[in-house]
């Protein structure tokens, strides 16, 4: 019991502490370049920043960054900032001032020049766009002396076009560019012009649909659905004041396919300095994606296996005086068509083995292909009797060139089965590794498009057998693969449950992760069950044998990521004691004696008892119980 209480108490101090540390936590605050990286405590629930103290007027930081989990990024220029994480409480704690100096820089201006200078400036590049546009209006960083004029202006190093990449989902990202000025001396009196407006436009709208957002000219990516039977949009563009069009990408008339479709507008100044307005058109696409056949016959033979819509690959077997084979076929659907050269028509025949194909493709454009190995009879015999054997795969295996990671394997392959539907391989494989083993050695065996693999876009992968025996005879396995999009792997290791067989008095507390027990009589070990709040989460149970009063068991629990970790202990505080039967009879027996001896007594009898034989009686029950009690 004054153990307990010990526990009591210090597990209160814990939290305690614990609880200070949370409504105190600070912003833990990283750097790397233009990336800021923000690591609050895990109670934060929003992070804002702001060049001032005041956080009325304060940015929250998912405004052009995001914030993940316990991490928060945001890319800003050089320059002092105060950060704010907002916890579940409602608390705004601040950090700062923090001086960001490896970014870029707009606070050094060259006003006043004469001769060629140069000047580093702070460019914005946008999620989505290909093209940056500065920060600020560059005649208050520079400007010509008086009697001189801005005649040049040019890109010496631009840190924009290395190919910025957006991690964490931030929304844009400061870059450094270093411009070179030319001022000139001049005698029109005109002292001090102002530098080249930045290349903008005025007005942009489409033929269909609407912008989204609502134009503005600050705003370069907008988005556009039409509807199927829109073939084409006209986009109607109007440059501000100082700007031009590129050529090739002004306002005009674009074709649409079904699906996105980008359409860039870009102008320019008159220093050539380029800005990108990027229109996504999404045309629905309502077209069928039906790409079968509900018939097909041949002219000789028979379909082996009969026709089925869904079933693409066929034998058929000839003798060998038939030259010649015709195919015809029946579309589903009247929307889809057949591939040109591919469709019902009449074959000739070579000795050996003939592969014809009916290829479908649907009105969406997706082609289905049924394979027709048609079997010329010739020598040797077994070319045209054992067909059946011939130019098959044993086993197939599937292997990436990725330490500690497996893929599923193919279960139900068999060899006369060649089509495999419905197999998924994990986001990090871009190329997979397919082992083909043949049945007859000597069989040679190709495999196309296992490589460069495309996250959700199947994947028809085909292993072509060509037979050793029978040259003109093969068999093509396909393979349909889709590369599954990247996990998200949990990070929770918290238990929501701990129940313990046959100990219904235990009972688990989310907040509680220490425990006591007293096992039952000749209990040595527990049947411990979790009940987790992730169901990936890995727990390890230690120390669950041999039980005895002062045993401790320890589970362990790591979360899916690896990050993260609990940890529950159950003392064992004692063991329950049995009960002698013997015993109890002993006494029940005597406590009778003892009622009949006095009833006996009330009524006038004698009763004269042998004490020697009763002391010795009495001695041995309590050698007895004392062996008892021992035990």
């Amino acid at each position: 019991m004054v153990k307990k209480k010990i526990n009591y108490l210090i597990y209160t101090c814990l939290l305690f502490i614990l609880g200070i540390f949370f409504v105190n936590a600070k912003v833990a605050i990283e750097v790397a370049n233009d990336l800021v990286v923000v690591k609050p405590d895990f109670t934060t629930i929003g992070i804002h920043y702001n060049t001032s103290t005041n956080f009325n007027s304060a940015i929250n930081i998912e405004t052009y960054g995001s914030l993940t989990g316990n991490r928060g990024y945001v890319s800003l220029k050089n320059g002092s900032y105060y950060f704010w994480s907002r916890t579940t409480n409602n608390n705004y704690d601040l950090t700062g001032p923090l001086t960001i100096t490896k970014s870029c820089n707009n606070d050094n201006p060259k006003l006043n020049q004469t001769g060629t200078f140069t000047l580093e400036r702070c460019f914005i590049l946008e999620k989505g766009s290909s093209t940056a546009y500065p920060d600020g209006s560059p005649g208050t960083i520079a400007s010509c002396a008086s009697g001189y004029k801005l005649t040049e202006q040019k890109k010496i190093t631009d840190g924009c076009a290395s190919g910025l990449s957006f991690p964490n989902g931030i929304k844009r990202r400061y870059c450094k560019v270093v411009m070179s000025y030319t001022c000139t001396k001049t005698d029109t009196g005109n002292n001090n012009p102002q530098p080249v407006a930045a290349p903008s436009l005025s007005g942009l709208s489409v033929s269909s649909g609407s912008l989204s957002p609502g134009f503005s000219s600050g705003t370069k990516s907008y988005k556009v659905t039409v509807a199927a039977d829109v073939s084409s949009i006209k986009v109607n563009a109007t440059p501000a004041n100082g700007s031009s069009f590129v050529s090739g990408y002004g306002s005009r008339t674009v074709n649409l396919n079904y699906g996105s479709n980008k359409i860039q507008v870009r102008v320019k100044n008159s220093a050539g300095t380029v800005a990108t307005y990027v229109i996504e058109v999404v045309r629905t696409d309502n077209r069928s994606n039906v790409n079968t056949i509900s018939n097909l016959t041949i002219s000789e033979g028979t379909l082996s296996p009969a026709f089925s819509s869904n079933v693409n690959n066929y034998n058929v077997t000839v003798p060998n005086e038939t030259t010649s084979i015709k195919l015809d076929a029946t579309l589903t659907d009247n929307t889809s068509k057949f591939a040109d050269g591919f469709g019902p028509k009449e074959y000739t025949l070579q000795e050996g083995t003939n592969q014809l194909y009916i290829k479908v493709v649907s009105q969406k454009g997706n082609t289905n292909v049924y394979n027709i190995t048609v079997i010329r009879e010739t020598t040797p015999t077994r070319c045209t009797t054992e067909v059946n054997k011939l130019a098959l795969l044993k086993q197939i295996d599937l292997s990436v060139d990725i330490d500690n990671l497996e893929i599923d394997q193919i279960e139900d392959f068999s060899p006369n089965v060649f089509t495999y539907e419905n197999i998924k391989v994990p986001y990090q494989v871009t190329n997979l590794s397919v082992n083909a083993y043949v049945n007859e050695e000597g069989d040679t065996v190709t495999v196309e498009g296992a490589e460069d693999l495309e996250v959700n876009v199947p994947r028809e992968i085909k292993i072509t057998v060509k037979s050793k025996d029978c040259p003109n005879f093969t068999n093509v396995y396909t393979l349909n693969v889709t590369r599954q999009p990247q996990k998200v792997l949990g990070t929770n290791p918290d238990l929501e449950g701990i129940t313990i067989d046959d100990h219904d008095e235990f009972e688990f507390e989310y907040s509680k992760s220490e425990y006591s027990l007293i096992l039952k009589k000749n209990e040595t070990s527990l049947g411990i069950n979790l009940d987790k709040v992730e169901e990936e989460t890995e727990c390890v149970i230690s120390g669950n044998e041999n039980l005895e009063h002062g045993s401790e068991i320890t589970i362990k629990c790591t979360s899916e990521d690896g990050e993260q970790s609990s940890e529950y202990v159950i003392t064992i505080d004692g063991v329950e004691k049995g009960t002698n039967t013997f015993l109890i009879v002993i006494l029940v027996i005597l406590i009778v004696l003892v009622l009949i001896y006095l009833i006996l007594r009330l009524l006038g009898y004698r009763i004269y008892f042998n004490f020697s034989a009763i002391g010795a009686f009495f001695r041995g029950m309590g050698e007895k119980a004392k062996d008892t009690f021992d035990k």
